[in-house]
């Protein structure tokens, strides 16, 4: 007499196969959210030889405002421009700024342009309807980049930043 293989149930492979389509669909899912939500840092036009720093200082100066000007917050936004606005001061030696930070978006576009060196060595004028920070990066020497950081653009898909900035 030959033995007979062992036959699963009907039910028993039935089980198995939804199982392995809602484990592929569980898949599928968290790759597409994964891709879907990822944050954008765009950039664009000349951030002079200093780009690294200028990025970095312009990023965490944007945030800020915008971050501060979130109705949960209860802001206008107004504590992070200009002298009121010191928590960025170190931020283009940090690789933190290298990446998107909005609290409720996620796309940050932002636009460098050289404009005309200023005999009275003062911040360039601003382009965007929204002035945030000027810097001497690197100090208040020749060679060195000031930069004035505006808004040009901001909802709640994320903002676009100008960047102006000239050589002393």
């Amino acid at each position: 007499m030959t033995p007979t293989p062992h036959k699963h149930s009907r039910r028993a492979r039935i089980a198995a196969r939804i199982g392995m389509v809602l484990t592929a669909v569980a898949l599928a899912l968290g790759i597409t959210a994964g891709t879907a939500l990822a944050d954008t840092l765009k950039y664009s036009g000349d951030f002079s030889w200093r780009a690294t720093q200028v990025k970095r200082l312009a990023n965490c100066a944007s945030t800020h405002w915008y971050n501060g000007t979130q109705q949960a917050a209860g802001s206008t936004g107004d504590a992070s421009t200009g002298s009121k606005l010191t928590a960025c001061d170190g931020a283009g030696s940090d690789s933190y700024w290298d990446g998107v930070h909005l609290l409720a978006a996620d796309t940050l576009t932002m636009n460098g342009r050289k404009v005309g060196y200023r005999s009275d060595q003062s911040c360039p004028p601003t382009r965007g309807f929204q002035f945030i920070k000027c810097w001497y990066v690197g100090g208040k020497a020749k060679g060195n980049p000031v930069i004035n950081v505006s808004i040009i653009a901001t909802g709640y898909g994320g903002q676009d930043v100008a960047v102006d900035w000239y050589y002393l």
